[in-house]
């Protein structure tokens, strides 16, 4: 039985921006079960009326979010405290026919990130939040003190690793065996614990297939020249100090010093398994856009 496809959309440059928002913690956690299921959500973040960028966790997104903040004028103690809370409201999480209908008026602008620097990048930041500790305090702040409802929880947690074939990781694992394991199993521990997931999920999740939406893909190494053009157009000074928190707790966290040339071959071999979408993205794009470099017509709005 085929899928039906969705009307395409029509819209006018100053029609509402379509989309699903997020108001509170449950929308949150609605979107991100929405793409661990497989569904490609865009979050988009609308520049002036013309423009717009779509952030992907990973890949450099804080510091995007940031600059973004403080072209709203957003105050300096809310743009630092949370970042990615700040936004939440203001983005649009859009599905494919609704972001293509959306680039008919807006330059789009997003980027991509080597995926195996994408995962190592999560292993720093969120791989301890699989360790048996950190999940049951995690169900133990979702439960509130509820005694029954914490069993229930972990009831649950319990078969779903049973099922998706995981066990989580001892406290005292050592962080680079813990980061090679998962990495031969990710689809399995993308199904089993949400935080996670959102941070390693391919970016086509949140890209789409298809490039064609989008005016410029930019690579890491270019945010800083995103940063100056959003800048000089909006004739502010943007804060654009890198927001690198890895390499603050390097010393203290061997979490924190986790690196791509830690991974075995096996676990390479299974990373460009799982994430081979997003190199046939970047190959699409780079034959439809042109290779990742900075185009003028991303200066925002």
């Amino acid at each position: 039985m085929q899928t039906s496809q969705p009307t395409p959309l029509k819209l006018r440059a100053e029609d509402p921006i379509p989309g699903v928002r997020v108001q509170n913690g449950d929308d949150w956690a609605q979107i991100q079960l929405r793409l661990r299921q497989g569904e490609t959500l865009t979050p988009l973040l609308p520049l002036g009326a013309d423009a717009g960028l779509v952030w992907i966790p990973k890949n450099g997104c804080s510091t995007l979010k940031r600059a973004w903040l403080q072209l709203q004028a957003t105050s300096a103690a809310e743009i630092h405290s949370e970042s990615h809370q700040a936004v939440l409201p203001s983005t649009h999480w859009l599905r494919p026919h609704e972001l293509s209908a959306i680039a008919q008026h807006r330059n789009l602008v997003a980027i991509w990130r080597d995926p195996i620097d994408r995962y190592v990048s999560a292993c720093r930041s969120h791989l301890i939040e699989l360790t048996s500790s950190r999940i049951h305090s995690k169900l133990q702040a979702n439960t509130q003190g509820n005694p029954q409802a914490y069993e229930e929880a972990l009831a649950f947690h319990q078969q779903l690793f049973a099922e998706q074939g995981v066990p989580s990781f001892d406290d005292n694992a050592d962080p680079v065996e813990v980061m090679n394991a998962v990495a031969l199993q990710l689809p399995a521990w993308i199904q089993c614990h949400i935080d996670w997931s959102h941070h390693t999920i391919p970016q086509v999740s949140y890209l789409g297939g298809d490039p064609m939406p989008y005016t410029t893909l930019l690579g890491m190494e270019q945010i800083d020249w995103l940063l100056q053009q959003w800048s000089q157009s909006a004739g502010i000074q943007l804060d654009t100090t890198p927001q690198h928190v890895s390499q603050s707790l390097a010393n203290s966290d061997p979490w924190r010093r986790l690196q791509r040339d830690q991974l075995s071959t096996d676990a390479v071999a299974a990373l460009h398994r799982f994430y081979a979408a997003d190199w046939a993205f970047l190959e699409l794009a780079q034959h439809v856009l042109g290779p990742m470099q900075p185009a003028a017509a991303m200066e925002a709005a």
